[in-house]
């Protein structure tokens, strides 16, 4: 056999054993150097931390865009203060909340900007639930989410809301995505001694298992943790001096890495050196053999390991490349002191026969495996492909969850303050988008607010979106009574108000309109009676012609007796003493009245001509009666024709004005914006312009818009909503002068499908760049092309169906689902290690390829069959004990991980590969010439175990 032949002792590893305490000693001083002149690994993490938001992507460029276009802030750590009463919200409570913003506004170290939409009744209704018991205001903090200032001014916020004395009834909480990454960091520093613990407890356990020996069971354990305690202390110093960044992430692969692969590299030297031993070789004999059969698989398993870490930092997630070099780092120096402080203290224990094994190393068992593979190649390929066929299936059903909460301890913090939250806000409400139109010039005008609210109305019909909040509805709805048809009827309104008014005077129409027919029958009867004074002023005429002729002739007569009488008359007047003799006086009167016949003589004359121009225009008079009759018939006509011309016009109008206000008030009450319109006027109004401030920026050239979805934002169903917004605002602004407008999208929903694009071309990248390496050392180690194809395939096949059974566990049995990180991390992580145990067993069948193909097979079966078990083992169950982290995502991850090991271990080191090289036979290890192996042990030792034939393997494979 190749261990009976003489060893070759490579300078290195002599110098191994040479110098095995200064190494131990180095190693040990590298140990406790860095512990003390570094802070613990988890310290440094959390004031090195940085962020995991990819800053690369589409969402978080819009969030900065946003920040700087509106001068608000520069970075993505938010936070919600919930203000939660056990009543509807009053005075008092109003009076807690202005307190608590007054001293965030102060605090300008710690927050850079709050969103006050409580404190302003235009969109206090927006940020306060439903049954009035709760409000929020959002408040933007200092630096990147998840980093260490981002985690400083979250316990800064909460400092402040806690100092403010709230008033019975009413609290406040601290919430969000940036609160809830800060304590999921505390809790993963929290539960790293736990899950170190547990992980060093499964190990000795294990160890105890496979040894039965206390004393080789605690050796193995100080070499681990010697190597853990270096290993963490170099990572640690090179965060502390920031060559690297770490996460919650990266700390936990870190430690259970590197406890996990430095238990494996231990189990794989002592199980070597254990089986030298039981061969019967010395101990220093067995010291190089185990060093010989073993530092190739633990330089490649570890290189595989780190190159595959290394491929992470190719990614753009910062899940993945922040986790590339700490691991890396960590495997490099886990191989280091695998291959130098293992065999070291090898060397010093071995001398007192510490290692030696305690009982005959049995290897019957898995050379019967052996037996069976090479003898049903074809039926166990078939099996265990079956096997990876339930994995793949289940792996189809997979739905990625990305609301982180749920993978966090309820009792934590952040999640208290989010339950309290979504007693009274939907997880939408909390986590919404936020989009903006970024145009080349100022759109505080109707046109473009035209523009802006198809631009909503578009993205709230779309599906999924529940509530768009902009400029033009700023609490979800069109502004009340914005719609066409509504002002429309405010223009009618003074229509119905005048109704009353108009109604009454023409009905004072009618009322005129009798009242002429009154005057025109008066009018006729003053024309009879006319008629009448006509005739009786011309028939008087012809009487006063007579009557001046009358009394000419009377005058004449008198004038003849005065001319006879004229002397009587004359002493009538001279008699000074007539006044006083009455017969004298009386004489003398008659006189002076016969005097008055000439002048009534003349006024009959006058008179006379007087009524011939009566008689003369009366008839004139008359004749203007008749026309004036019919003229004001005919008025009477035209204002009852008006009269009822207005009457018609004045109903049809009022209907008209009704019904388009009835119009108005329903458009108003469907809140319908198919006709949203603001008139230039508005934008003078002082409550309008308050909504400027908040949702156009400064210039004026930018406006945003608050997207609610319906339902978790931080899903699937969240992310497919995210994806049409951008293609339905495009399709908006099409043919508007907002068409080459920039648009941002912000938020939880567009960022995890930022992320969800990235992990498909991340993973696509990190998965092709690690097969690629994987087959590379697999070839340069095994020399076979077609085994480092198979290793690789098998690696693939494993990872498919641990991932797919993961899947089964948590989602389908459990209800739990399965965090979105997990499934790819564990791909990675599985591609690096996957590959270690099917690289020892390859390895120990080219060395017994001499002994035949199938022979080999089973021989090199038996001989690994037990040390690589194990090391699976104990590599499988130490990840999963990071199920008792506080963290259910690292406990997933960790569970995926150890599932795919013991798949790995159980089924394709055990059955999958072997099988497979079974079924090839020598193609296996094409272009290697097994028949050149067969010829060289041949005329090199003179021996040749002959192959069997398949039918006797049964019988005599105690015998091989």
């Amino acid at each position: 056999m190749s261990e009976q032949l003489s060893p070759r002792r490579p300078v290195f590893v002599r110098l191994i054993r040479v110098l095995s305490i200064p190494i131990i000693l180095f190693w040990l001083a590298v140990a406790v150097v860095t512990a003390m002149a570094t802070p613990a690994l988890d310290a440094v993490a959390d004031q090195h931390a940085v962020s995991l938001a990819p800053h690369n992507s589409p969402a978080y460029e819009s969030m900065l865009n946003i920040g700087a276009k509106f001068g608000e802030f520069n970075s993505d750590s938010t936070a919600m203060v919930v203000i939660e009463g056990q009543d509807k919200l009053g005075d008092s409570a109003h009076d807690y909340y202005n307190r608590i913003v007054a001293k965030l506004k102060a605090d300008r170290e710690h927050v850079q900007f709050i969103q006050d939409f409580w404190g302003d009744p235009l969109t206090a209704a927006g940020v306060q639930s439903p049954d009035g018991k709760a409000a929020y205001v959002q408040v933007f903090l200092v630096g990147a989410q998840g980093t260490t200032p981002s985690h400083e001014s979250v316990a800064a916020v909460r400092d402040l809301v806690a100092s403010v004395p709230a008033p019975p009834g009413v609290q406040a909480h601290v919430a969000g995505n940036t609160v809830l990454n800060a304590d999921t960091s505390v809790a993963g520093h929290k539960s790293m001694a736990t899950m170190a613990l547990v992980s060093i407890g499964v190990i000795v356990v294990m160890l105890l298992i496979v040894y039965r020996s206390i004393v080789t069971t605690i050796i193995a354990l100080v070499i681990v943790l010697v190597e853990l305690f270096a290993t963490q202390g170099i990572v640690a110093t090179a965060g502390n001096l920031d060559i690297i960044g770490l996460t919650p992430y990266a700390v936990s692969m870190v430690t259970m890495l590197g406890i996990a692969a430095g238990t494996d590299y231990v189990i794989f030297l002592f199980g070597r050196y254990q089986e030298a031993r039981a061969n019967g070789e010395d101990r220093e004999q067995a010291f190089y053999t185990a060093y010989h059969g073993v530092s190739h698989v633990i330089l490649g398993s570890g290189l595989t390991i780190a190159g595959a870490c290394l491929c992470l930092t190719m990614t753009t997630l910062p899940y993945f490349s922040t986790m590339g070099l700490p691991c890396a780092i960590a495997l490099l120096v886990i191989v280091a002191a695998a291959l130098t402080l293992a065999p070291a203290i090898l060397t010093v224990v071995s001398r007192f026969g510490l290692l030696d094994a305690k009982r005959e190393l049995s290897t019957r068992g898995w050379r019967k495996v052996g037996t069976a593979v090479v003898r049903w190649p074809m039926p166990i390929v078939a099996m265990t492909s079956l096997i990876a066929v339930i994995g793949f299936v289940s792996l189809l059903t997979y739905i990625p969850q990305y609301n982180d909460q749920k993978y966090t301890p309820s009792n934590m913090p952040a999640n208290v303050a989010m339950t309290a939250a979504e007693r009274h806000f939907s997880q939408a409400r909390m986590n919404p988008e936020l989009l903006m139109l970024e145009a080349d010039h100022d759109l505080r005008n109707p046109a473009d607010m035209l523009i802006i609210d198809r631009v909503a109305k578009a993205v709230f019909h779309l599906r999924g979106i529940e509530r768009v909040q902009t400029i033009t509805r700023p609490l979800g709805a069109p502004i009340e009574h914005s719609s066409i048809p509504f002002q429309i009827a405010m223009q009618n309104a003074a229509t119905l108000q005048t109704a009353k008014y108009n109604n009454d005077n023409t009905a004072q129409m009618l009322e005129q309109a009798d009242e002429l027919s009154k005057t025109i029958a008066n009018m006729q009867r003053m024309y009879e009676i006319t008629k009448q004074i006509v005739a009786t002023t011309h028939d008087m005429t012809g009487r006063t012609h007579d009557m001046v002729d009358t009394t000419n002739d009377l005058r004449d007569s008198i004038a003849n007796f005065d001319d006879q009488f004229r002397p009587i008359r004359n002493y009538f007047y001279w008699e000074p003493h007539c006044y006083d003799i009455p017969m004298c006086w009386a004489l003398r009167s008659i006189f002076d009245s016969l005097d008055g016949i000439d002048t009534l003589a003349d006024k009959l004359e006058g008179l006379s001509g007087d009524i011939d121009q009566l008689d003369a225009l009366m008839p004139q008079m008359l004749q203007t009666l008749p026309p004036t009759i019919e003229s004001m018939k005919t008025m009477r006509d035209f204002m009852l024709s008006t009269h009822s011309t207005m009457a018609g016009i004045q109903k049809q109008m009022q209907e008209s004005a009704q019904g388009s206000t009835m119009m108005g008030n329903y458009f108003d009450q469907a809140k319908n914006d198919d006709s949203f319109y603001l008139p230039p006027e508005v934008f003078q109004n002082p409550d309008f312009k308050r909504g400027l401030k908040m949702f156009v920026s400064p210039d004026g050239t930018a406006v945003r818009m608050i997207i609610t979805h319906q339902g978790d934002p931080a899903s699937v169903e969240g992310i497919k909503h995210v994806a049409g917004i951008r293609d339905v605002v495009a399709d908006a602004v099409k043919g508007t002068p907002l068409e080459n407008a920039k648009v941002s999208l912000a938020g939880t929903g567009s960022l995890y499908a930022d992320m969800q694009n990235g992990v498909k071309t991340d993973l696509l990248i990190a998965c092709i760049a690690s097969m690629i390496l994987i087959f590379a050392i697999m070839l340069l180690i095994t020399r076979s092309v077609v085994a480092a194809l198979v290793i690789v395939g098998t690696v693939a096949a494993s990872l498919g169906t641990a991932c797919g059974l993961s899947v089964l566990l948590w989602q389908d049995v459990l209800g739990l689902g399965v965090q979105w990180i997990v499934i790819p991390l564990s791909v990675v992580i599985l591609l690096a290690v996957g590959s270690d145990y099917n690289l020892l067993v390859v390895s120990r069948l080219k060395e017994e390829i001499h002994a035949g193909l199938n022979t080999g097979i089973i021989r090199g079966m038996g001989a690994t069959g037990r040390v690589v078990t194990a090391a699976g083992l104990v590599f499988a169950f130490t990840m999963m004990s990071m199920i008792v982290s506080d963290l259910r995502v690292v406990g997933q991850l960790g569970m995926t991980i150890g599932i795919g090991l013991m798949v790995d271990t159980l089924i394709v080191r055990s059955f999958m590969t072997p099988s497979i090289a079974a079924a090839l036979g020598r193609w296996f290890w094409w272009p290697l010439n097994t028949f050149q192996i067969l010829d060289r042990y041949r005329r090199g030792s003179g021996k040749l175990v002959a192959e069997e034939p398949s039918a006797e393997y049964g019988a005599h494979a105690s015998r091989v």
